[in-house]
């Protein structure tokens, strides 16, 4: 007999079953329900931009007038910015990889505008949408501030200063060294001869800076070398609007002579009363200095002179002779060539070019003999004592003062071997 009980329960899980089930029935929706259907689709519209940009380099060997071509500049269009060009800029200058980019229009194909990279500081812009070329030259925005270099040499001034710490690009370090080499000290320090390793140096300049962090200019404001046991100093100031660099008692740098006839090159052989010739094969007197350079490397006059001779001298080769005032001569032999124009009779000023360095008449190579003479005699050129430029005036004296105490002041704040100091408004300017 079934039990009344389990037939009971049986019965209430089925009626429970039937009443969970019915919540899960999808009972179908009126038409009302139903969401609308999506509007219709109005076909995609492309609009072509009104113009295409392209971006072309100057290859080796390509003129301005051919990379032009390559552009769809027309005929005229192209004469007209060569014009405009050359008014403002050589176009000799450019070199490979000057970028240039422009802009075409989509329905003519003529060129819109045109971006042109002059140099690193210069963009030329032309713009001819409006029929006539319209051009502008625009300059990278820079500032003035002041930083200081600082090492030691080791084997050269040159090495010493490209190689030295800090986030100097070389190109400005070649340019400080050149300032100083030729500019600065040519008149006191022969740099191929006269620095040791250990000597030290300290120089502060000013500089304008592009946003990138290169200088597009600098210009040293103080300097202080250690050359032996003796410190060189040379400090920039205006007197009667022209800048120029003095000593720090205020005697001027310049001298009547500089101290070597080539531009911060290395001594082969300095002055001697007796070398063996390796020519001859023999002693003899050696009433020079030899400078070792490239072949061709400009030769300059050490003073304001007379040309008396320029032409051949036997032993010497090519040679050129200047008289300069109070008995002093100077002698520039085995050169590859004169100047043009150099003749006898000829005035020539201080650093003027007057050869090239060669191997003529008795040379074993490319070098520059060198002698300077006082009154008919062979002097070592490192002996005379020059005549000097003119002192900082009585009355500017005290200025002159307080700048190079300030300058001084600003490289002892230096911490490392390149610090920026600040903006130097009108680059610390002060004089008469």
């Amino acid at each position: 007999m079934a039990n009344p009980y389990r037939i009971l329960s049986l019965g209430i899980l089925g009626a429970f079953g039937v009443a969970l089930g019915a919540q899960f029935v999808h009972l179908p929706k009126k038409k009302d329900d139903a969401p609308p259907p999506p509007p219709p689709l109005l076909a995609r519209v492309y609009a072509k931009p009104a113009e295409e940009v392209h971006r072309l380099e100057l290859r080796k060997g390509e003129t301005l007038s051919e990379l032009l071509a390559r552009t769809r500049l027309d005929g005229a269009q192209a004469k007209a910015l060569l014009a405009e060009l050359t008014a403002t800029y050589d176009p000799r200058r450019l070199r490979p990889g000057m970028e240039v980019e422009y802009r075409t229009s989509t329905r003519t194909g003529g060129v819109r505008r045109m971006t042109m990279q002059l140099d690193a500081d210069r963009t030329l812009h032309v713009d001819g949408r409006a029929g006539a070329l319209r051009t502008e030259v625009k300059e990278v925005p820079v500032h003035a501030d002041m930083a200081v270099l600082a090492g030691t040499v080791r084997s050269s001034l040159y090495q010493a200063v490209i190689d030295g710490e800090g986030d100097v690009p070389r190109e400005e370090r070649e340019r400080i060294v050149d300032l100083l080499a030729d500019r600065i000290f040519a008149y006191k320090i022969d740099f191929s001869r006269d620095l040791r390793p250990g000597d030290a140096y300290r120089i502060l300049y000013e500089r304008m800076a592009r946003p990138d962090g290169t200088a597009r200019t600098s210009r040293i404001l103080a300097v202080q070398f250690d050359v032996g046991e003796r410190t060189q100093e040379a400090y920039l100031f205006t007197v009667g609007g022209a800048d120029d660099y003095y000593e720090a008692d205020g005697e001027s740098m310049k001298r009547a002579f500089l101290r070597a006839p080539l531009e911060f090159r290395r001594i082969s052989s300095a002055y001697s009363t007796g070398r063996f010739h390796p020519i001859l094969r023999r002693m003899r007197a050696h009433h020079g200095i030899d400078y070792a350079a490239a072949m061709g490397t400009p030769i300059r006059a050490v003073g304001d002179g007379v040309i008396r001779k320029a032409g051949w001298g036997g032993g010497y080769g090519n040679v050129v002779e200047i008289s300069h005032r109070s008995g002093y001569a100077s002698r520039y032999a085995h050169m590859r060539g004169f100047a043009r124009g150099l003749r006898p009779g000829m005035r020539v000023t201080q650093g003027q070019v007057i050869g090239y360095v060669g191997s003529t008449g008795l040379s074993t190579g490319p070098h520059l003999h060198y002698e300077f003479h006082m009154a008919g005699r062979p002097v070592n050129p490192s002996s005379i004592k020059f005549l000097t430029g003119e002192p900082i005036p009585a009355s500017a004296r005290g200025r002159f003062r307080a700048l190079v105490e300030e300058r001084i002041a600003a490289m002892d704040r230096a911490a490392g071997p390149l610090l920026a100091l600040r903006s130097s408004g009108e680059g610390g300017r002060r004089g008469e």
